[in-house]
């Protein structure tokens, strides 16, 4: 099964999955379980990786993100409309 670990590049969406995607490198992994704060973790599931269960920052923006608003970031993927 694979992981997002802490290093990893993503695809995220800004602007709560309004804004256009962007690659971004995870900094700090916290799996929350939906609530405010949760265990930080250096690797998770990808599996675990959905709606508010997951929350993430990144090195190279000074934002955070939900589960939601990131996907793998697969470089050979071209169709932006299908990645989620």
């Amino acid at each position: 099964m694979s992981k997002l670990k802490v290093g990893d590049k993503v695809w995220w969406w800004g602007g709560f999955g309004s804004d256009p995607r962007k690659v971004a490198t995870v900094e700090e992994i916290e799996i929350t379980g939906g609530h405010k704060y949760g265990e930080q973790v250096d690797e998770v599931d990808w599996s675990e990786v959905y709606d508010r269960n997951v929350v993430v920052s990144f090195s190279d923006y000074s934002n955070w993100a939900y589960a939601s608003q990131i996907t793998q970031w697969l470089p050979y993927k071209v169709n932006t409309t299908t990645d989620r």
